[in-house]
Protein backbone atom coordinates (compact mmCIF):
# COMPACT_ATOMS: atom_id res chain seq x y z
CA UNK A 1 0.00 0.00 0.00
CA UNK A 2 1.57 3.50 -0.91
CA UNK A 3 2.52 5.55 1.78
CA UNK A 4 0.40 8.80 1.87
CA UNK A 5 1.78 11.70 1.60
CA UNK A 6 1.28 14.20 5.10
CA UNK A 7 -0.92 17.17 4.49
CA UNK A 8 1.42 20.30 4.12
CA UNK A 9 0.47 22.29 7.16
CA UNK A 10 2.09 26.21 6.30
CA UNK A 11 4.13 27.28 8.50
CA UNK A 12 2.91 30.52 11.05
CA UNK A 13 5.32 32.95 11.66
CA UNK A 14 5.10 35.44 14.89
CA UNK A 15 7.05 38.65 15.51
CA UNK A 16 10.39 38.59 14.92
CA UNK A 17 11.74 39.17 18.67
CA UNK A 18 10.43 35.90 19.53
CA UNK A 19 11.87 34.35 16.37
CA UNK A 20 15.29 35.92 17.24
CA UNK A 21 14.55 34.33 20.33
CA UNK A 22 13.39 31.09 19.30
CA UNK A 23 10.37 30.68 21.25
CA UNK A 24 6.72 30.27 20.69
CA UNK A 25 5.16 33.80 19.91
CA UNK A 26 1.63 34.17 20.63
CA UNK A 27 0.83 36.13 17.46
CA UNK A 28 -1.10 38.82 19.54
CA UNK A 29 -1.63 42.45 18.00
CA UNK A 30 -0.31 45.11 17.94
CA UNK A 31 1.85 43.64 19.82
CA UNK A 32 2.43 40.05 20.99
CA UNK A 33 2.65 38.92 24.83
CA UNK A 34 6.03 37.43 24.91
CA UNK A 35 7.83 40.73 24.15
CA UNK A 36 5.41 42.62 26.62
CA UNK A 37 6.17 40.29 29.46
CA UNK A 38 9.80 40.68 28.63
CA UNK A 39 9.63 44.47 28.16
CA UNK A 40 10.93 44.76 25.22
CA UNK A 41 9.58 46.68 21.92
CA UNK A 42 8.01 43.93 19.60
CA UNK A 43 7.71 44.74 15.90
CA UNK A 44 4.53 42.64 15.33
CA UNK A 45 3.75 40.73 12.46
CA UNK A 46 4.21 40.70 9.10
CA UNK A 47 7.48 42.25 6.91
CA UNK A 48 10.07 44.18 8.82
CA UNK A 49 12.58 46.77 7.40
CA UNK A 50 15.13 48.24 8.12
CA UNK A 51 18.23 49.74 6.79
CA UNK A 52 21.15 47.92 6.77
CA UNK A 53 25.17 48.01 6.08
CA UNK A 54 25.86 44.37 5.44
CA UNK A 55 26.72 43.22 1.87
CA UNK A 56 28.51 40.13 0.24
CA UNK A 57 30.87 40.53 -2.78
CA UNK A 58 28.47 39.60 -5.63
CA UNK A 59 26.26 42.93 -4.29
CA UNK A 60 29.23 45.01 -3.93
CA UNK A 61 30.78 44.38 -7.49
CA UNK A 62 26.81 45.36 -8.69
CA UNK A 63 26.78 48.13 -7.18
CA UNK A 64 30.30 49.19 -8.76
CA UNK A 65 28.83 48.61 -11.87
CA UNK A 66 25.60 50.23 -11.13
CA UNK A 67 27.93 53.42 -10.07
CA UNK A 68 29.79 52.77 -13.43
CA UNK A 69 26.23 53.22 -15.64
CA UNK A 70 24.89 56.19 -13.74
CA UNK A 71 28.36 57.93 -14.67
CA UNK A 72 28.78 56.56 -18.30
CA UNK A 73 25.34 58.13 -18.62
CA UNK A 74 26.16 61.62 -17.64
CA UNK A 75 24.19 61.86 -14.46
CA UNK A 76 26.00 62.86 -11.22
CA UNK A 77 27.83 60.82 -9.31
CA UNK A 78 26.25 59.59 -6.12
CA UNK A 79 28.32 58.85 -2.67
CA UNK A 80 27.86 55.47 -1.58
CA UNK A 81 23.98 54.91 -0.46
CA UNK A 82 23.14 52.67 2.26
CA UNK A 83 21.10 49.83 0.53
CA UNK A 84 17.21 48.50 2.18
CA UNK A 85 16.64 45.51 3.30
CA UNK A 86 13.44 43.65 4.28
CA UNK A 87 14.98 41.72 7.74
CA UNK A 88 18.54 42.20 8.96
CA UNK A 89 21.14 43.88 11.39
CA UNK A 90 20.80 47.42 12.02
CA UNK A 91 22.66 50.32 11.24
CA UNK A 92 26.14 49.98 12.61
CA UNK A 93 27.09 53.03 14.95
CA UNK A 94 30.80 52.96 14.31
CA UNK A 95 30.34 52.71 10.47
CA UNK A 96 32.36 55.58 8.43
CA UNK A 97 30.63 57.50 5.50
CA UNK A 98 32.11 55.03 3.37
CA UNK A 99 31.12 52.08 5.08
CA UNK A 100 27.52 53.03 5.40
CA UNK A 101 26.71 54.89 2.22
CA UNK A 102 26.77 51.66 -0.53
CA UNK A 103 24.59 52.09 -3.00
CA UNK A 104 22.46 48.75 -3.70
CA UNK A 105 19.11 47.53 -4.89
CA UNK A 106 16.77 47.19 -2.44
CA UNK A 107 15.16 43.56 -1.93
CA UNK A 108 11.67 43.13 -0.93
CA UNK A 109 10.72 46.94 -1.73
CA UNK A 110 9.59 48.62 -4.59
CA UNK A 111 12.48 50.40 -6.80
CA UNK A 112 13.63 53.29 -5.37
CA UNK A 113 14.58 55.99 -7.30
CA UNK A 114 18.39 56.76 -6.76
CA UNK A 115 18.30 60.24 -5.91
CA UNK A 116 15.24 59.23 -3.09
CA UNK A 117 17.81 56.20 -2.00
CA UNK A 118 20.48 58.84 -1.43
CA UNK A 119 18.39 61.37 0.52
CA UNK A 120 16.90 58.39 2.49
CA UNK A 121 20.23 56.91 3.53
CA UNK A 122 21.94 60.93 4.09
CA UNK A 123 18.77 61.66 6.96
CA UNK A 124 19.62 58.04 8.24
CA UNK A 125 23.39 58.88 9.12
CA UNK A 126 23.84 62.62 8.82
CA UNK A 127 20.15 63.56 11.11
CA UNK A 128 18.69 60.66 12.38
CA UNK A 129 21.61 59.99 15.19
CA UNK A 130 21.22 63.55 16.48
CA UNK A 131 17.73 63.57 17.38
CA UNK A 132 18.29 61.05 19.90
CA UNK A 133 20.06 60.71 22.93
CA UNK A 134 21.91 57.33 22.04
CA UNK A 135 21.67 56.13 18.34
CA UNK A 136 21.00 52.77 18.49
CA UNK A 137 18.54 50.24 17.05
CA UNK A 138 15.77 52.05 18.58
CA UNK A 139 15.95 54.77 16.59
CA UNK A 140 12.67 55.69 15.86
CA UNK A 141 13.79 58.26 13.17
CA UNK A 142 15.32 55.08 11.37
CA UNK A 143 13.70 52.27 12.17
CA UNK A 144 10.20 53.37 12.11
CA UNK A 145 10.29 56.84 9.95
CA UNK A 146 12.00 55.81 6.85
CA UNK A 147 9.96 52.62 6.06
CA UNK A 148 7.12 54.85 6.54
CA UNK A 149 8.37 57.22 3.88
CA UNK A 150 8.85 54.32 1.16
CA UNK A 151 4.84 53.57 1.68
CA UNK A 152 3.56 57.52 1.90
CA UNK A 153 4.31 60.30 -0.07
CA UNK A 154 3.93 63.03 2.16
CA UNK A 155 6.69 61.55 4.87
CA UNK A 156 8.57 60.38 1.72
CA UNK A 157 8.44 64.31 1.05
CA UNK A 158 9.29 65.68 4.37
CA UNK A 159 12.17 63.06 5.12
CA UNK A 160 13.69 64.53 1.59
CA UNK A 161 13.20 67.79 2.15
CA UNK A 162 15.13 68.03 5.84
CA UNK A 163 18.06 66.02 3.91
CA UNK A 164 18.11 68.39 0.78
CA UNK A 165 18.29 71.20 3.27
CA UNK A 166 21.13 69.59 5.42
CA UNK A 167 23.18 69.12 2.30
CA UNK A 168 22.76 72.15 0.96
CA UNK A 169 24.28 73.95 3.74
CA UNK A 170 27.12 71.47 3.99
CA UNK A 171 28.50 72.73 0.95
CA UNK A 172 27.42 69.27 -0.79
CA UNK A 173 25.69 68.10 -3.99
CA UNK A 174 23.66 64.83 -4.85
CA UNK A 175 20.34 63.92 -6.74
CA UNK A 176 18.03 65.54 -5.71
CA UNK A 177 14.83 68.18 -6.00
CA UNK A 178 14.98 71.50 -4.31
CA UNK A 179 14.86 71.49 -0.86
CA UNK A 180 11.73 74.40 -0.94
CA UNK A 181 9.80 72.39 -3.24
CA UNK A 182 9.73 69.00 -1.29
CA UNK A 183 9.21 71.07 1.73
CA UNK A 184 6.13 72.91 0.29
CA UNK A 185 5.23 69.22 -1.27
CA UNK A 186 4.98 68.00 2.12
CA UNK A 187 2.90 71.07 3.48
CA UNK A 188 0.53 70.50 0.87
CA UNK A 189 0.50 67.35 1.44
CA UNK A 190 -0.55 67.81 5.16
CA UNK A 191 -3.30 69.97 4.05
CA UNK A 192 -4.96 67.29 1.93
CA UNK A 193 -5.04 65.78 5.18
CA UNK A 194 -6.45 68.02 7.76
CA UNK A 195 -10.20 65.87 8.53
CA UNK A 196 -8.27 63.83 10.79
CA UNK A 197 -11.21 62.13 11.94
CA UNK A 198 -12.20 61.02 8.88
CA UNK A 199 -8.83 58.82 8.51
CA UNK A 200 -7.55 55.49 9.75
CA UNK A 201 -4.73 55.23 12.78
CA UNK A 202 -1.80 54.68 10.08
CA UNK A 203 -2.72 58.01 8.67
CA UNK A 204 -3.13 59.84 11.71
CA UNK A 205 -0.01 58.71 12.89
CA UNK A 206 1.90 59.76 9.35
CA UNK A 207 0.43 63.22 9.81
CA UNK A 208 2.06 63.15 12.86
CA UNK A 209 5.41 62.21 11.71
CA UNK A 210 5.15 64.66 9.35
CA UNK A 211 4.95 67.83 11.29
CA UNK A 212 7.60 66.08 13.55
CA UNK A 213 10.02 65.73 10.75
CA UNK A 214 9.18 69.26 9.27
CA UNK A 215 10.44 70.86 12.88
CA UNK A 216 13.28 69.06 12.29
CA UNK A 217 13.47 70.65 8.87
CA UNK A 218 13.00 74.17 10.40
CA UNK A 219 15.88 73.40 12.91
CA UNK A 220 18.15 72.41 10.26
CA UNK A 221 17.10 75.18 7.83
CA UNK A 222 17.20 77.95 10.48
CA UNK A 223 13.25 78.53 9.52
CA UNK A 224 10.63 80.92 10.73
CA UNK A 225 8.00 78.46 10.34
CA UNK A 226 9.04 76.66 13.14
CA UNK A 227 5.37 78.43 15.64
CA UNK A 228 3.21 77.93 12.69
CA UNK A 229 3.99 73.88 12.51
CA UNK A 230 3.99 73.73 16.23
CA UNK A 231 0.77 75.00 16.28
CA UNK A 232 -0.12 72.35 13.56
CA UNK A 233 1.04 69.97 15.81
CA UNK A 234 -0.81 71.45 18.82
CA UNK A 235 -3.81 71.19 16.68
CA UNK A 236 -3.59 68.16 15.40
CA UNK A 237 -2.68 66.34 19.38
CA UNK A 238 -6.19 68.42 20.10
CA UNK A 239 -8.35 66.99 17.38
CA UNK A 240 -7.51 63.41 17.95
CA UNK A 241 -8.10 63.53 21.65
CA UNK A 242 -4.18 63.65 23.35
CA UNK A 243 -1.98 61.03 23.63
CA UNK A 244 -5.08 58.39 23.40
CA UNK A 245 -5.44 59.29 19.90
CA UNK A 246 -1.84 58.09 18.83
CA UNK A 247 -2.87 54.07 18.78
CA UNK A 248 -0.46 51.73 20.33
CA UNK A 249 2.38 50.12 19.25
CA UNK A 250 5.88 51.53 18.49
CA UNK A 251 5.37 54.34 16.23
CA UNK A 252 2.37 55.52 18.59
CA UNK A 253 5.41 55.38 21.59
CA UNK A 254 7.96 57.01 19.45
CA UNK A 255 5.56 60.01 18.51
CA UNK A 256 4.29 60.49 22.22
CA UNK A 257 8.14 60.64 23.67
CA UNK A 258 8.75 63.15 20.59
CA UNK A 259 5.67 65.40 21.41
CA UNK A 260 5.88 65.45 25.20
CA UNK A 261 9.78 66.68 24.79
CA UNK A 262 8.84 68.74 22.02
CA UNK A 263 5.91 70.28 23.81
CA UNK A 264 8.22 71.37 26.64
CA UNK A 265 11.32 72.67 25.00
CA UNK A 266 9.17 74.72 22.13
CA UNK A 267 7.12 76.56 24.78
CA UNK A 268 9.45 79.21 25.81
CA UNK A 269 10.55 79.79 22.15
CA UNK A 270 6.81 80.64 21.88
CA UNK A 271 6.04 83.28 24.77
CA UNK A 272 6.69 83.63 27.96
CA UNK A 273 3.45 82.51 29.62
CA UNK A 274 3.28 79.31 27.56
CA UNK A 275 6.59 78.62 28.85
CA UNK A 276 6.26 79.08 32.41
CA UNK A 277 2.87 76.76 32.07
CA UNK A 278 4.09 74.17 29.85
CA UNK A 279 7.06 73.45 32.36
CA UNK A 280 5.30 73.14 35.59
CA UNK A 281 2.45 71.37 33.94
CA UNK A 282 4.42 68.63 31.63
CA UNK A 283 7.87 68.81 32.61
CA UNK A 284 7.90 65.30 34.13
CA UNK A 285 6.44 63.86 31.00
CA UNK A 286 9.55 65.49 29.12
CA UNK A 287 11.34 63.12 30.39
CA UNK A 288 10.19 60.21 28.74
CA UNK A 289 12.61 59.46 26.45
CA UNK A 290 15.30 59.35 28.96
CA UNK A 291 13.16 56.96 30.86
CA UNK A 292 12.68 54.49 27.55
CA UNK A 293 16.58 54.64 26.85
CA UNK A 294 17.33 53.32 30.16
CA UNK A 295 15.13 50.59 29.81
CA UNK A 296 16.89 48.68 27.21
CA UNK A 297 20.58 50.35 28.35
CA UNK A 298 20.69 50.21 31.89
CA UNK A 299 24.83 50.03 31.90
CA UNK A 300 24.31 53.33 31.00
CA UNK A 301 22.04 54.68 33.22
CA UNK A 302 24.26 56.84 35.24
CA UNK A 303 24.71 59.29 31.85
CA UNK A 304 20.82 59.13 31.52
CA UNK A 305 20.24 60.45 35.59
CA UNK A 306 22.72 63.27 34.40
CA UNK A 307 21.34 64.41 31.53
CA UNK A 308 18.02 64.54 33.44
CA UNK A 309 19.79 66.22 36.84
CA UNK A 310 20.96 69.38 33.68
CA UNK A 311 17.53 69.23 32.02
CA UNK A 312 15.77 69.89 35.10
CA UNK A 313 18.76 72.41 36.78
CA UNK A 314 17.68 74.39 33.32
CA UNK A 315 13.82 74.65 33.70
CA UNK A 316 14.60 75.73 37.28
CA UNK A 317 17.03 78.51 35.84
CA UNK A 318 14.37 79.16 33.30
CA UNK A 319 11.62 79.72 36.07
CA UNK A 320 13.15 81.50 38.25
CA UNK A 321 14.02 84.38 35.87
CA UNK A 322 10.97 84.06 34.54
CA UNK A 323 8.70 84.67 37.34
CA UNK A 324 11.06 87.05 39.71
CA UNK A 325 11.90 89.22 36.58
CA UNK A 326 15.09 91.21 35.27
CA UNK A 327 15.87 93.12 38.71
CA UNK A 328 16.45 89.61 40.63
CA UNK A 329 20.14 88.59 41.23
CA UNK A 330 22.19 86.29 38.84
CA UNK A 331 22.65 82.73 41.21
CA UNK A 332 26.52 82.26 40.38
CA UNK A 333 26.66 79.42 42.10
CA UNK A 334 23.34 77.92 40.48
CA UNK A 335 25.32 78.84 36.77
CA UNK A 336 28.05 77.68 37.99
CA UNK A 337 26.93 73.70 39.46
CA UNK A 338 25.79 73.50 35.97
CA UNK A 339 28.87 74.55 34.08
CA UNK A 340 30.26 71.40 36.08
CA UNK A 341 27.84 68.66 35.98
CA UNK A 342 28.36 69.72 31.65
CA UNK A 343 31.68 69.27 32.06
CA UNK A 344 31.41 65.78 33.06
CA UNK A 345 30.84 64.88 29.96
CA UNK A 346 33.77 64.61 27.55
CA UNK A 347 34.08 65.87 24.00
CA UNK A 348 32.17 63.60 21.47
CA UNK A 349 29.94 61.34 24.41
CA UNK A 350 26.82 60.07 23.49
CA UNK A 351 24.33 62.06 25.39
CA UNK A 352 26.08 65.67 24.94
CA UNK A 353 23.93 66.71 21.70
CA UNK A 354 20.87 66.33 23.84
CA UNK A 355 22.09 69.02 25.90
CA UNK A 356 21.56 71.72 23.74
CA UNK A 357 18.25 73.30 24.68
CA UNK A 358 19.13 73.27 28.94
CA UNK A 359 22.77 74.81 27.84
CA UNK A 360 21.09 78.11 26.12
CA UNK A 361 18.86 78.54 29.41
CA UNK A 362 22.20 78.37 32.00
CA UNK A 363 23.71 80.47 28.85
CA UNK A 364 21.26 83.34 29.04
CA UNK A 365 21.23 83.12 32.53
CA UNK A 366 25.13 83.52 32.83
CA UNK A 367 26.70 86.66 33.50
CA UNK A 368 30.11 85.84 33.99
CA UNK A 369 32.90 86.11 31.10
CA UNK A 370 34.07 81.69 32.00
CA UNK A 371 30.86 80.79 32.42
CA UNK A 372 29.42 82.59 29.05
CA UNK A 373 32.80 81.11 26.88
CA UNK A 374 32.46 77.49 28.25
CA UNK A 375 28.85 77.90 27.08
CA UNK A 376 29.94 79.41 23.70
CA UNK A 377 32.14 76.81 23.07
CA UNK A 378 30.27 74.23 24.01
CA UNK A 379 27.45 75.56 21.19
CA UNK A 380 29.51 75.74 18.59
CA UNK A 381 31.00 72.20 18.92
CA UNK A 382 27.81 71.00 18.90
CA UNK A 383 26.92 72.77 15.19
CA UNK A 384 30.16 71.34 14.05
CA UNK A 385 28.59 67.91 14.82
CA UNK A 386 25.54 68.64 13.83
CA UNK A 387 25.32 71.31 11.12
CA UNK A 388 22.17 72.52 12.41
CA UNK A 389 21.57 76.18 11.58
CA UNK A 390 19.64 76.86 14.16
CA UNK A 391 22.67 76.42 16.79
CA UNK A 392 24.10 79.37 15.14
CA UNK A 393 21.11 81.73 15.34
CA UNK A 394 21.59 80.37 19.36
CA UNK A 395 24.72 81.97 19.75
CA UNK A 396 23.80 84.57 17.66
CA UNK A 397 21.13 85.37 20.00
CA UNK A 398 23.38 84.89 23.36
CA UNK A 399 25.25 87.59 22.05
CA UNK A 400 22.42 90.16 21.48
CA UNK A 401 21.76 89.27 25.71
CA UNK A 402 24.56 89.18 26.70
CA UNK A 403 25.13 92.72 25.46
CA UNK A 404 22.33 93.91 27.52
CA UNK A 405 22.38 94.23 31.25
CA UNK A 406 19.81 93.56 33.70
CA UNK A 407 17.32 91.77 30.48
CA UNK A 408 14.20 89.46 31.12
CA UNK A 409 15.71 86.59 28.82
CA UNK A 410 13.06 84.75 28.90
CA UNK A 411 10.70 87.28 27.42
CA UNK A 412 13.33 87.89 24.36
CA UNK A 413 13.39 84.33 23.66
CA UNK A 414 10.17 83.91 21.38
CA UNK A 415 12.25 86.48 19.28
CA UNK A 416 14.29 85.01 17.11
CA UNK A 417 11.20 82.20 16.08
CA UNK A 418 13.80 79.45 15.79
CA UNK A 419 13.32 76.12 17.36
CA UNK A 420 16.54 75.65 19.44
CA UNK A 421 16.80 71.86 20.65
Amino acid sequence: MPRQKRQYVPKVKGCYECSQRRIHCDRAEPICGKCVSRGIPCSGLGIRYRFNDGETPSKIEWGRKRLLRRRQGGDPPLRKANRLVAAGSDVSETSTDDEAMTTMRPRSLPIVDPGNEFLLTYFSHHVAPHMVVMDNKYNGWRSLILPLALSDQTVLDAVLAVSAFHLSHQGRSGPMVGPDKLYMQAIVGLQKRSCLDEYDMLTRQSVFVVILTLLVGVMVNDSSDFPILFHMLQSAFDTVGGERGLGNGDMADFLRQQIRKTRVYAAPLLSLEFGVSSIVSYALDSFDYLHYNSRFHPDDSRTFSAIAELQQQAYDIYLQRALLGPRATVDCEKIERFKRSLELFSVGSFGEHALVWPTLMAASESSQQEHRLFFKHFLERQYRSTGFLNLLKALTFLEEIWAQSNTHWPALLPEPRVLIM
